[in-house]
């Protein structure tokens, strides 16, 4: 009889640090697995799915579960009560890929790198051991699109009404949204990041495959607003291009926002993107200090990212960066030159994060090395919200938390403020009008709530 899997995509419901794009790595298996005449349910927990429910009315042979770092306890919970009922686990995605002894005490079998191939072979009872190598799939174009059909569209394509202050800002109220993974791998090595580790090559899907997917995405779910979520989808200025070109050819008419380092951008790329309906592009800026820039190994200077974002500007396009506190080795001063560069730029929606250490990542090494990780590992934590290290070698816990909430204080107040009355074009219009934006005048209440004024 044909094999029945079940994919989870582990976490907590309706919270805005996860979540916020369908689980692409779980769509893809489950295709690939239907191409091959399995059964596939998924099971998406971040969309507010009573797991245990559907997994019963299921009954699958299998159930497998995806995730990265923090949503890995959610994984493991699960995971105990799918043995309770005789089901067969097993866990891939980064976390366990590095994490492989602690995930086998709550899974039979671990699958490490690309899971597609590997999955496929376990189901048949092809591969034997608690350890399965994946390989990295050579042609993503020979991959069928993700299993769409599977997941609950409903709730994502609404994702930016909920979370407006996300990297979908760039997303008018009660527009329908989708994403878009078509690239693998990221050919830098920043040590916060797991591709430093993995050893997974860069690839890409053709651009003509991509235009494929965008048509598909408004034929069948309506999507108005689109986002590119692989690491940076400007690592091939040519491929770019082309998708851009093409979009104006076929006549695709959506919003759309995309990654980038400041280094992979150019006029004619920009250019060509906002001609195509372009509207934010995402960096991970991470500091002004080039000290900070060079040991976090981005391969980028602090002038590239101020050129990026001028470069938008000058398009039209809405600059979203995120900065990191707390870097190895990290001052104050470097803090103040990363809040000046924010206020001196012209960045439209800034994000500042904690730095969190990753297992496996060069970053995890370097500050156990010197005895800076915390002995807990309560992967929940480690969310960009808190310091998981007594010190990064320059600042204790301590400083490194008071500097980030009066760098919070410094950046949002006046972010939030221009952000809110940039909507205020007429006295009555107001609240209408930041709705745009905000998604509703309840929104902006309970935003202004939160900022500490």
């Amino acid at each position: 009889s044909m094999s029945k899997v079940a994919l989870v995509n582990p976490g907590p419901a309706g919270n805005a640090n996860y979540g916020l794009t369908e689980p692409h790595n779980l769509g893809y298996l489950a295709s690939y697995l239907e191409q091959h005449d399995v059964e596939v349910s998924i099971v998406d927990q971040l969309a507010g799915d009573d797991v245990m429910g559907r997994l019963e009315a299921f009954d699958p042979d299998w159930v497998g579960f995806s995730g990265t770092t923090p949503v890995a306890m959610d994984a493991y919970d699960l995971a105990a009560e799918c043995r309770k009922r005789g089901w067969k686990t097993v866990m891939g995605g980064v976390h366990a890929g590095i994490m492989v002894e602690e995930a086998l005490e709550h899974v039979e079998v671990v699958v490490k790198g690309e899971g597609e191939q590997a999955l496929l072979k376990l189901v048949r009872g092809e591969v034997e051991g608690q350890v399965v190598q994946g390989e990295p799939v050579a042609n993503l174009d020979d991959l069928p699109p993700v299993a769409r059909h599977l997941m609950n569209m409903e709730h994502y394509l609404g994702n930016a009404n909920r979370h407006p202050f996300t990297f979908l800002a760039f997303v008018p109220p009660n527009t329908p949204s989708a994403s878009l993974l078509t690239a693998r791998g990221c050919p830098r090595h920043c040590i916060f990041c797991h591709n430093s580790w993995r050893g997974i090559p860069y690839r890409a899907n053709t651009p003509e495959r991509v235009i494929s997917e965008l048509k598909a995405l408004q034929a069948d779910y309506g999507v108005k607003a689109l986002f590119f979520i692989e690491d940076n989808f400007f690592a091939v200025k040519r491929r770019v291009k082309s998708i851009c070109e093409l979009m104006q050819q076929e006549k695709i008419k959506l919003i759309w926002g995309a990654t980038a380092t400041a280094s992979s951008v150019n006029e004619e790329t920009l250019e060509a993107g906002a001609a195509a309906g372009l509207k934010q592009v995402t960096f991970g800026f991470e500091s002004g200090s080039q000290r900070i820039h060079e040991i976090l190994g981005k391969g980028v200077t602090v002038e590239q990212c101020a050129r990026a974002a001028r470069m938008c500007k000058e398009v039209g396009i809405t600059v979203n960066a995120t900065f990191m506190i707390g870097s190895p080795t990290e001052t104050r001063e470097d803090i103040e030159m990363t809040l000046r560069f924010i206020e001196d730029n012209p960045i439209d929606v800034a994000g500042l994060l904690l730095l969190t250490p990753y297992p496996g990542t060069q970053l995890w090494d370097w500050l156990a090395e010197r005895g800076f990780l915390l002995e807990s590992r309560n992967w929940r934590a480690f969310d960009f919200s808190t310091v998981m290290y007594s010190s990064n070698g320059a600042m204790s816990r301590e400083e490194i938390l008071q500097t980030y909430h009066e760098a919070l204080d410094r950046i949002y107040r006046p972010k939030a403020s221009a952000y809110f009355f940039s909507k205020l074009q007429h006295p009555l219009e107001g609240l209408k009008t930041a709705g745009k934006v905000i998604a509703s005048p309840k929104r902006v209440l309970q935003r202004l709530k939160t900022l500490r004024w």
